[in-house]
C-alpha cells in the first residue's frame, strides 16, 4: 500500500477564499438586481502595460521565424533580464546571483528544499499562507515560532525570543499593509547575524513603498547580504498575475551548514533549479525586461500611483466614518479594525456582504492574530472605492 504524507492532516486552517465564493453565490441568490463591489481581491485590475504587452508579442511574433524559436531556456532565466534587474535593482550584485521564477510563491515555498526538516521557523502572525502550510507539510509543524504581529506592535513582527533558524518577513506586509522601517529591519539583520539564522525576505510589494523611511530592499541594510534572501516579482507592480514572473535574490556570501561544512546556498539553489524548474517562457522574460525601459517604468509607476490613490481615498474615507485601519501607505492593503470587540473578522465580513454588498478577506484567514480585522485591497477603481463609500456611510450595525 501506498502511503501518503500524513503532515496534510495537520492543515487545520481554514481557506477563505472558497467560503468567500459560496457566501458570494448566496448572496447573488437573494439579491439578483445587486452590484457586488469585490475589496477582497489581490489580483491587479488595470490593463497591462503597453511597453510590456508589446515586447511580448513581438518576442513571440519573433519566434515564428526561421532560426529565432527559443525552446527550453536557461532554468536560472535568461542572462538579458537578470542583467537589467542588476543593473537597475541590484547594482552590487552579480546577474548570477538573480535567479528567474515563475512566482514568489512557488520559490518562497521551495527555498525550503534547501534547509534540514529540524530547523526552527519563525512566521508572523498575521501572514501570508503560504509560509507555514508550506512547513507543515515538510514536517515542521512543531517547529514553529509564532512572531506577534498586532496593534501591540505597530503591526511589525517581534523578534523572535532565543534562536531561530529560519525567519520569514514581509514588507510592506500582506495582509496588514504596514511596512518595517529601516530601524526595524535593522533589528531583525543584527538578530540574524548574532543567531546565525536566515531572513527569507517576501518583497512583493516594494514597488508600493512611498516612505522615506521604509527600504525597497532588504539589502539597503548593511549585512544583510550574509544573512537574507529576497523574493521579488513582477505580479502587483507590473500586472503579471496572469503571466508568472518573479525573481529571487540570494548573494553568493549566504550559507548554511551542512555537515561540519558551510555551503554556499546560492550553488545549491543553482542545482535545485536545474533539476526541478525549467524556467519562464521567453516571451514573458522579454516582457519583464521592458518594464525597466524609461517608457516601461512610466507606464508602471503611473498604475502604481493609480492603486495607492485608491488606498487613501479608501482609507481617509473609512478614518472619516470614525473607523480604524491601518496600512494603505506603503501598500494596496486596508487593514480594517472590526467596530467593536465582540465583533469577528468573519461577522463584519458576513455584515459587509450583506448590507453593502461589499467583498472583503477576513483577518482570521491569516492567522490568529488576525482576528477582529478584515482586509480590503485597493486593486479597484475609483467608482467602486466612491460607491463601497456610500454603502460603508448608511451602514446600520444594529
Amino acid at each position: 500500500m501506498v502511503k501518503g504524507n500524513t503532515h496534510f492532516n495537520h492543515l487545520k486552517r481554514e481557506y477563505v477564499f472558497p467560503i468567500i465564493e459560496q457566501k458570494l453565490t448566496d448572496v447573488k441568490s437573494s439579491y439578483p438586481d445587486a452590484e457586488v463591489l469585490n475589496l477582497g481581491i489581490g489580483d491587479v485590475t488595470l490593463p497591462l502595460a503597453p511597453s510590456v504587452s508589446q515586447a511580448i508579442q513581438e518576442a513571440a511574433l519573433n519566434m515564428s521565424k526561421p532560426g529565432q524559436m527559443y525552446g527550453y531556456g536557461p532554468s536560472q532565466g535568461y542572462g538579458f533580464l537578470r542583467e537589467a534587474i542588476c543593473s537597475n535593482k541590484y547594482p552590487s550584485f552579480s546577474p548570477e546571483e538573480i535567479f528567474i521564477s515563475d512566482g514568489i510563491n512557488t520559490d518562497i515555498v521551495n527555498i525550503l528544499d534547501l534547509f534540514h526538516s529540524s530547523c526552527s521557523v519563525a512566521i508572523p502572525n498575521p501572514s501570508y499562507p503560504a509560509y507555514l502550510d508550506s512547513n507543515i507539510l515538510l514536517g515542521r509543524k512543531r517547529k514553529i515560532v509564532w512572531m506577534p504581529c498586532n496593534e501591540k506592535t505597530g503591526f511589525v513582527p517581534e523578534l523572535p525570543k532565543g534562536k531561530t533558524d529560519l525567519i520569514y518577513l514581509c514588507s510592506p506586509h500582506n495582509p496588514t499593509g504596514v511596512a518595517m522601517t529601516r530601524k526595524q529591519l535593522e533589528a531583525f539583520v543584527a538578530y540574524a547575524k548574532e543567531h546565525d539564522a536566515l531572513l527569507l525576505y517576501d518583497n512583493a510589494y516594494e514597488a508600493f513603498v512611498t516612505s522615506p523611511d521604509v527600504p525597497r530592499s532588504i539589502y539597503e541594510i548593511p549585512g544583510a547580504q550574509d544573512v537574507a534572501i529576497e523574493f521579488c516579482s513582477f505580479s502587483k507592480s507590473a500586472g503579471f498575475t496572469g503571466l508568472r514572473c518573479s525573481y529571487t535574490v540570494i548573494p553568493k556570501t549566504v550559507t548554511a551548514l551542512f555537515g561540519k561544512s558551510r555551503l554556499s546556498l546560492y550553488k545549491l539553489w543553482l542545482k535545485r533549479q536545474s533539476m526541478k524548474f525549467n524556467g519562464v517562457a521567453y516571451p514573458i522574460q522579454k516582457g519583464a525586461e521592458a518594464t525597466f525601459t524609461p517608457q516601461g517604468k512610466a507606464e508602471i509607476d503611473s498604475q502604481i500611483s493609480y492603486y495607492l490613490k485608491q488606498a487613501k481615498t479608501l482609507k481617509d474615507g473609512l478614518k472619516t466614518l470614525g473607523y480604524t485601519c491601518f496600512g494603505g501607505e506603503d501598500a494596496p492593503y486596508i487593514w480594517w479594525k472590526t467596530p467593536t470587540t465582540d465583533l469577528s473578522s468573519w461577522d463584519f465580513f458576513d455584515i459587509l456582504l450583506k448590507k453593502c454588498h461589499l467583498i472583503s478577506v477576513p483577518g482570521s484567514g491569516f492567522g490568529t492574530e488576525g482576528a477582529g480585522f478584515i482586509r480590503l485591497s485597493a486593486f479597484t477603481s475609483p467608482e467602486v472605492v466612491e460607491k463601497a463609500l456610500k454603502q460603508i456611510k448608511n451602514l446600520n450595525l444594529s
